[in-house]
Order: C-alpha cells, then structure tokens, then sequence
C-alpha cells in the first residue's frame, strides 16, 4: 500500500520509510489504495522519472491511450501545463502547471485574460473537476492537489531564483532560505487574500495552503513569514 505526505501531498511509493524523501516530514500511518491497474502504474513512474516536463507530458498521454480510464495517470496530467501552438521567444514554464501561481508573485507580468485562464485553473479546470470524480474524497484531493502545486512552486520558482536567493560563483546560497523566503511568500498571500475573482473559501484555502507550503519547505521554520504576515 503506498501513502501519501501530509506535508507536501506527495504520494510516497518506498516500502518502510518513516520520512518524506520528497520534504522530509514524517509520515503518518495513512495509506492510500493501490493503483487499480499495474500498467497504469508503469506509465505513471516512467513519466515522473524523466525530468522533462514536455517528455513527462508524453509519457502520460501515451499511457492514458493504453489506460484510458487509469485515474492515477490523469491525476499526474494535472501537474503538466499546457504547452502553447506557438513557442514564445525566451523561457517557457508554461508546460510547468505549478508556474500558475506566478499572477501572485508577478501579477503586471500578464494580461488579465491571461491571469483569468491561470486562476482558473487552480478551481475550475474541468479536467481537475472530472479528475477529483475518481477518487473517494474529492475535496481531500483537491488540497492535495492544491497543497502539491504550492510546494513545487516554492521549491522550483522561488528556491530556484538566483534573484531570490543569491548565488556565489554560480553557486546557489541555501543558507537563511527561510529568511529569503519569506517576502516573496508574504507578497504573494497578501494579493492571494486580496484576490476578489476568487470566492472567500478559496482565498482562504489557498493562501493557507500556499503557508504551509512554505513550512514544508523550510522546515517548519515560520519567523520570518509569521513576522511579515503579522506587521
């Protein structure tokens, strides 16, 4: 039976851990039903091992045609963004799902339509919608799924910013993340919160989501976030 981290809403395959290998918070005795289909399985961890997001986009969309009714394939789909018709000049993330939340950290670096579609998808997607109906506990489901994009966000778009960070000969500072952190996490609840196209509960859901998140990340370490929420 595999489990899933409470923290970082990852599903935890290794046999006799007692420690997410993802966040490295400790797991709880909580077990999630195997896969219902092996070769679904199969699609799922070729996919997840290749760090190529438009390559782990293949992957899944072949084992969807081979599985078509695998929930656990369309479940990993939901975490690769949409690739556009036509390649834009300089870096594309949109391919990267969790790149979504940047309307909150870099909101005047998109048109509102663009920031509707983004929002959108973190509530309304239908895909995510027809993706919850598989599974048991639908609204359990969406917090992880919402808990999954906040970590990974944090963990690629934030943690990776050598703007954010700071780097030494090339090299990422990791010292005081925490503190480094904590502005741009602020930054971004505060205009979640003052989010009106998003109803209450979701704004309430997200943000706090988006706090624990950043709790995973840092170890639990909250100061300086706590410190800038609360001034």
């Amino acid at each position: 039976m595999n489990r899933i981290c409470n923290q970082c809403g990852k599903t935890i395959e290794v046999e006799g851990v007692s420690f997410c290998p993802y966040c490295g918070s400790k797991l709880t005795g909580e077990t999630i039903p195997d896969v219902q289909n092996e070769e679904a399985e199969k699609w799922v961890r070729k996919a997840l091992a290749s760090t190529s997001y438009p390559e782990r986009k293949k992957i899944l969309l072949k084992g969807l045609e081979a599985c078509p009714d695998s929930r656990e394939i369309q479940w990993e789909l939901l975490f690769v963004g949409e690739q556009p018709d036509k390649r834009p000049r300089g870096i594309d993330y949109s391919v990267i799902k969790s790149w979504i939340l940047d309307i909150y950290l870099k909101p005047g670096d998109f048109s509102e339509e663009k920031r509707n579609r983004m929002r959108a998808q973190l509530f309304d997607d239908p895909k995510l919608k027809q993706a919850l109906q598989l599974f048991d506990d639908p609204e359990k489901k969406q917090q992880e799924y919402l808990l999954r994009l906040c970590t990974e966000y944090v963990e690629l778009f934030l943690e990776g910013s050598n703007q954010i960070m700071g780097n030494i000969f090339g090299f990422r500072l990791e010292r005081n993340k925490e503190k480094k952190l904590a502005a741009p996490v602020a930054e971004m609840i505060g205009r979640i919160r003052a989010d009106e196209k998003l109803l209450p509960q979701q704004r309430e859901q997200l943000w706090k989501t988006l706090y624990q998140a950043y709790g995973t990340r840092t170890g639990g370490k909250m100061q300086y976030l706590d410190e800038l929420l609360n001034s």
